[in-house]
């Protein structure tokens, strides 16, 4: 079965709106042709994890798996609103991911943390 799509042969960039409110992508259509897709700044969230979810299951042109990544630059670990922890990762030079952590992923991170540190 075919999915009807509009490709887009690459993401040539993003901004928000002076107000705050819309987030747009800039995308290259396959004729040539910018488009700005514009969403609810809200939906950065969804959009992410949507991406997030779909990396592991690329493919190149020789049918071979693609192994896509973010490059991050930095991280931290702080805080949330409720008190969870929360942990934020710089992509790029000033793109921020935040993550709220389950309960028990703060004990299983210092402990991956403590063996990487041994192994170096």
């Amino acid at each position: 079965m075919k999915i009807p799509v509009e490709f887009f042969a690459e993401v040539l960039g993003s901004m928000t709106s002076p107000d705050g409110k819309v987030f747009m992508l800039r995308v290259k259509r396959e004729d040539g042709a910018d488009l700005m897709l514009g969403f609810e700044h809200r939906e950065i969230p969804n959009i992410v994890e949507c991406c997030a979810m779909q990396m592991d299951h690329g493919r190149d042109q020789d049918g071979e798996q693609v192994a896509t990544a973010f490059n991050t630059t930095s991280f931290r670990i702080g805080k949330g609103e409720q008190g969870e922890t929360v942990l934020t990762m710089t992509v790029g030079e000033t793109g921020n991911i935040s993550f709220i952590l389950a309960a028990d992923m703060e004990v299983q991170m210092i402990e991956a943390l403590g063996r990487a540190m041994v192994r170096h």
